[in-house]
């Protein structure tokens, strides 16, 4: 699993937070980062991945990312993208980006 914040200035670069975890489902054990902590819950109700063993298919349906879920973060406004990739079984199995603006008017 790895799990990047980007923000763009000619281009998308990485910004703050690039995580890393060869385990996933060591993770979802420990749910130890705050981060990914974040962006996994955002994502739980709408997707088949919550525990281990992992299903042989996985899906994400009908989600929308609550940007409010980031104001936990210290983010300077602008444009931003999230990118995620989990992989299992050394292959790479489900690979989510999702891209929003954050605006003086977040409230």
């Amino acid at each position: 699993m790895r799990i990047q914040l980007l923000k763009r200035a000619s281009g998308y670069k990485p910004f703050l937070y690039d995580v890393s975890h060869h385990d996933f489902c060591e993770y979802l054990e420990k749910r130890n980062h705050p981060f990914v902590n974040i962006i996994f819950n955002s994502l739980a109700n709408y997707t088949n991945v919550n525990k281990c063993p992992l299903p042989s298919q996985l899906s994400i349906e009908h989600f929308r990312f609550p940007v409010k879920s980031l104001d936990l973060l210290p983010l300077p406004f602008g444009e931003y993208a999230i990118y995620a990739t989990f992989s299992a079984e050394q292959r790479e199995r489900l690979q989510l980006k999702v891209f929003f603006t954050l605006t003086e008017f977040r409230k």
